[in-house]
């Protein structure tokens, strides 16, 4: 489930940045303040034409690669607003079974949850004219930053944080999530049976928010070579850094719908399926393995990134990791492109995901669900095209079984990639912006079934 803080800062976000649809959330606290304007980021190249990595901080601001070293000048505030949102649901039920001098039982239920935040937030932006003036005034720092180093090396983009969306006070965010329940039973008889029971619970949850934090971001990337420019309008096709080999295979241009996506996912899964079974297998134990150890996956997919972008050897990495590298790579240490590539490709697609989503498929390893929950997953994308559009989806009953609640693993993969779930009828609400975490599931869900098929 997302955090109060996520929730908080997607409910802003709306109010303030939907029409633009640019602002880029922070997705933790912690990370709140990172993103200050003028600091560094990163984000490995995607392996989709469908979702993007992650913004990642290098602790470096835009002063710390070039000459002079100076301050930079102070962001504009552009705008003010204050934003509130308050949630009040309750949800009641009770039953009530009787039958001739067979006794009676009766139960009831009741759901209730309520949140609130109220928040006055400001838009600090950097003026454009800043930028013209610094790339006169100032150039690339010789030595080039070994942080800099390291990020060409791995072919991954930089990023300069060009406008944010700040708090200006301190935030309380409060949830209440309350539960109870109650019911009789008597039974006539010889023996006369009567019982009764209740039961309730309530969950609280508050956050604060400290003045001056970071909700969103904006961001423009960098391109470094001789000189050094920034791209204030998006283009995806450039990088940061001219990469020193055509190693990687460029990102084929498949149409953005389920279509292009499934060719797409298709087109890795055929290459693996040309590995020895033997390996497949093994490699799917040791992605299991690492699937809820983050650090191991971003180690692994740094380091076939570097091999793929650069042609070079990799470096040993230990425990499950570094068996899944051996089963890729030649006694060089030079990586096996065809096989690197898809299993590249995968990494990108989990590290897309959440926490709570690679938990949930570490457990759907160990059983056969994989595939059901892909049927369902791709349902929704296929019924859902034009992502641009809100729209609702009704699910099949063959497609869920008994088990579509709230408790659900597939209930929970869903509403954690942002998407609106319903019982009764069962439907799944589309919101375009859970396009990148819907179809990384997807993918993530199609390969690692792929690598348990056997032969057909």
């Amino acid at each position: 489930m997302p955090s109060a803080f996520e929730r908080a800062v997607k409910s802003v976000i709306q109010e303030v940045g939907g029409s633009r649809g640019d602002l880029i959330p922070v997705d933790s606290l912690w990370n709140s303040i990172s993103f200050r304007p003028y600091c560094l980021l990163s984000r490995r190249i995607s392996s989709s034409w469908f979702w993007k990595p992650r913004y990642t901080c290098v602790h470096l601001s835009i002063k710390d690669i070039l000459e002079p070293s100076a301050p930079e000048p102070e962001p504009e505030c552009t705008d003010h607003f204050q934003v509130s949102d308050v949630i009040d649901g309750n949800i009641q039920g009770s039953v009530t079974l009787s039958g001739m001098g067979e006794g009676r039982i009766s139960g009831g239920a009741a759901v209730s949850g309520s949140s609130s935040a109220s928040m006055s937030v400001c838009i600090l932006r950097v003026n454009p004219n800043i930028w013209e003036i610094m790339q006169r005034e100032r150039h690339l720092q010789q030595p080039e930053n070994k942080i800099l180093q390291q990020l060409r090396s791995r072919g991954d983009d930089v990023f300069v944080v060009t406008e944010v969306l700040q708090t200006e006070e301190e935030v309380q965010i409060t949830e209440t999530h309350s539960q109870e329940g109650s019911g009789k039973f008597t039974l006539p008889g010889a023996s006369f049976f009567q019982g009764e029971g209740k039961g309730h619970q309530i969950q609280k949850k508050m956050v604060t928010i400290p003045a001056g934090s970071i909700l969103a971001f904006q961001v423009a990337k960098l391109l470094i070579g001789s000189t050094w420019d920034i791209l204030l309008v998006s283009d995806e096709k450039q990088r940061t850094f001219e990469p020193s080999s055509d190693i990687i295979p460029e990102e084929e241009e498949f149409s953005k719908d389920f279509q292009g996506l499934y060719a797409e996912v298709k087109t890795g899964s055929l290459e693996l399926e040309r590995l020895e079974m033997e390996l497949r297998q093994q490699i799917l134990v040791d992605i299991g393995k690492i699937l809820q150890d983050q650090p191991s996956l971003e180690a692994l997919e740094t380091s076939l990134g570097q091999g793929l972008w650069s042609g070079g050897q990799v470096e040993p990495l230990d425990g499950p990791a570094g068996c899944i590298l051996q089963c890729l790579v030649l006694p060089s240490g030079k990586v096996v492109l065809k096989f690197a590539a898809p299993i590249y490709y995968l990494l990108g697609a989990l590290n897309v995901l959440t926490e709570t989503q690679r938990q949930l498929l570490a457990n759907a390893m160990e059983s056969t669900v994989l595939s059901k929950q892909l049927e369902l997953v791709e349902h929704v994308l296929e019924q859902s095209t034009p992502w641009e559009e809100q729209c609702s989806v009704s699910l099949p009953s063959r497609l869920l079984g008994d088990s579509w609640h709230k408790e659900a693993p597939t209930w929970v993969l869903l509403e954690e990639c942002g998407l609106r779930l319903q019982v009764k009828p069962p439907q799944v609400h589309w919101e375009p912006t859970s396009q990148g975490l819907t179809c990384a599931l997807y993918a993530s869900l199609a390969i690692l079934s792929s690598l348990g098929q056997e032969p057909q």
